[in-house]
C-alpha cells in the first residue's frame, strides 16, 4: 500500500469539482409534470367534467397559482440552508430534530406510497384500451 492509501497499480480517480450539466427546459418540465401528477392518467375525466375550455385553463393556472409560490418558497429556502436534505433540514432548523424525522419519515412513506399507485393506474388505463381494441 502505497502513502496515499491506494494499493499499487489501482487507479485513483481524480476528483472533479465541475457540476452536472444544467437541465434544459423541457427536461425539466418533464420531471416536475411526473414528479406532480405521475403522468397524463385522470385527465380524461378532468375534461369529461368540466370540458375542455376549462380542463385547459384548469390546467394552465394550476402551475401558476401553486407552483410558482412553492417555486419561490424552495428557492429562498434553498439559498438560505444549502445542502442535499431539502425539507428536512428546513423543518429541522425550525421545529428540531423530532419534527425533522417526522418530516421524512413521511415524506418517505408519502412517496412510497404515492408511487404504488402508479402500476395499478397504469394497468387500469392500459385494461381499458385493450379491452375497449378487442371489443370494438
Amino acid at each position: 500500500i502505497s502513502d496515499d492509501g491506494t494499493s499499487e497499480g489501482s487507479v485513483r480517480r481524480p476528483r472533479t469539482d465541475e457540476a452536472p450539466p444544467p437541465l434544459g427546459p423541457w427536461s425539466l418540465a418533464v420531471l416536475v409534470f411526473y414528479n406532480v401528477s405521475g403522468g397524463p392518467f385522470g385527465i380524461e375525466s378532468a375534461v369529461r367534467a368540466g370540458g375542455n375550455l376549462f380542463a385547459v385553463l384548469g390546467f394552465a393556472a394550476g402551475p401558476l397559482v401553486w407552483s410558482v409560490p412553492e417555486a419561490l418558497v424552495t428557492a429562498e429556502l434553498g439559498s438560505a440552508l444549502p445542502g442535499a436534505s431539502g425539507g428536512v433540514a428546513w423543518v429541522e432548523e425550525a421545529f428540531g430534530d423530532a419534527a425533522a424525522t417526522l418530516a421524512g419519515t413521511l415524506g418517505w412513506v408519502s412517496g412510497a406510497t404515492d408511487n404504488a399507485v402508479y402500476p395499478a393506474l397504469f394497468l387500469d388505463y392500459a385494461s381499458g384500451v385493450v379491452g375497449a381494441g378487442a371489443g370494438g
